[in-house]
């Protein structure tokens, strides 16, 4: 016990504070915004109504809006405050969640999920930024490693009960997340300094980059490599966040607990195994941590195409950990490398935006795909691209390595 007390004692001290306001917020928000994401196209499909083919319009509603926001959500983020920016983003998300609780129809739905989105795309460049800014480059994949599994705790907890709550009051759901985002958004009002904006930081920074200037085609060109070779992946989780819900339906007659039961046992093993994971590999090239990842996600595809049982199915969750441990969170630490400190609300909004246009897509495709040719195709052409992508991303890091040199904790 007082070896498991000293170890999490320099946890705490090897971290500075923000990071555990950080990790609260993603913890709480996490926890309640999981008993919708299981759920959410059935809650569309039949409390609200409407045909599978435009309950996916409107689950592509939120990251098309967040793709139009993303370039002026990563320049406000490295224009003002980091803090004030999280603040403002917490709030309309609180709002839009409130909002949604009550509305009973499609369209109103679809207006309440732009503006989730809108929140979403300015909290979630300004928050990595403001977690790049605040920790040294050699403990990046850890820190956010921590951060995951913070987030992991809650995805563990929240589908068990959402389960409970969408066979009693689904709405209840959207009041709870609503709370959390509130509370969430004190604790960091409270706890974190208001700071300085980024571009102020890096001018009086004799570090900084003057290789391209701000917003130029050559200063953000290795973002938009990043963001276009990362598709393959976020093409499998938006597949896997809504017509894996539907494929799985006609094979399971309580897919409700199937899919709980899945998402609860990748939360946990998440939970015990990624920040481990994270600090035994962090020393190998991010070339082979990330094109393992899609290997990895290719191998879960294929799981999902062709397996038919729940055992099997939960064996997958363990590979699927292996390969969000090990690539994205060093996909995450390997932009803060190669961003200038001036820019990096606008590499994260962009790289990020690969998963904004797969969920704005990637849903209403892929249901074309399940009605005509069935789930087992469907995941299985999700496993092709992830090996070509694998590939294309392992020649990509090569060559960025050389110019950014991983630095190594100490």
């Amino acid at each position: 016990m007082k070896l498991t007390a000293d170890s999490l004692s320099r946890l705490i001290a090897a971290h500075p504070s923000v990071l555990w306001v950080r990790l609260f917020g993603e913890t709480l928000t996490s926890l309640s915004s999981a008993m919708i994401a299981p759920f959410l196209v059935l809650y569309l499909n039949e409390q609200i109504g409407g045909s599978i083919s435009m309950t996916m319009l409107v689950i592509g509603l939120q990251p098309f809006s967040e793709i139009l926001l993303t370039l002026l959500a990563g320049g406000v983020t490295d224009r003002f405050s980091r803090k004030t920016v999280m603040l403002v983003a917490l709030l309309l998300q609180c709002l839009a969640m409130l909002a949604m609780a009550q509305a009973d129809s499609l369209a109103a739905f679809a207006l309440l999920y732009v503006v989730n989105g809108a929140g979403r795309s300015l909290f979630i460049p300004a928050s990595r930024a403001h977690l790049a800014d605040s920790i040294p480059a050699a403990k990046m994949a850890g820190s956010f490693a921590l951060l995951n599994t913070a987030c992991n705790v809650g995805s563990a907890l929240g589908p068990l009960a959402g389960v409970m709550l969408y066979r009693q009051e689904p709405s209840l759901a959207f009041l709870c997340t609503a709370a959390s985002l509130l509370l969430y958004a004190a604790v960091v009002w409270r706890k974190i300094p208001l700071g300085q904006a980024a571009a102020v930081q890096d001018k009086q920074s004799p570090s900084s980059s003057a290789a391209a200037a701000p917003g130029s085609w050559r200063a953000i060109r290795p973002a938009l490599a990043i963001m276009l070779l990362s598709l393959p992946i976020s093409l499998f989780y938006a597949q896997t966040e809504t017509n894996l819900q539907l494929h799985l339906k006609h094979i399971f007659p309580d897919y409700l607990q199937t899919l709980a039961t899945l998402a609860s046992v990748k939360g946990v093993l998440l939970i015990v195994l990624e920040y481990w994971l994270v600090k035994r590999t962090q020393h190998l090239p991010a070339r082979l941590l990330v094109s393992g990842a899609y290997v990895c996600f290719g191998i879960v595809a294929l799981g999902y195409a062709f397996l038919d049982t729940q055992p099997a199915l939960i064996a997958l969750q363990l590979v699927w950990v292996i390969g969000e441990s090990i690539g994205i969170t060093q996909w995450l630490a390997f932009v803060s490398r190669i961003a200038p400190p001036s820019m990096r609300g606008r590499y994260y909004a962009i790289t990020g935006t690969h998963w904004d246009i797969s969920r704005t897509c990637g849903p209403y495709l892929g249901s074309l795909v399940l009605v005509q040719l069935g789930g087992a195709v469907l995941f299985a052409a999700a496993a092709a691209l992830l090996l070509i992508g694998g590939w294309a991303m392992h020649a990509f890091l090569r060559k960025k390595e050389q110019a950014f040199p991983l630095e190594q904790e100490g």
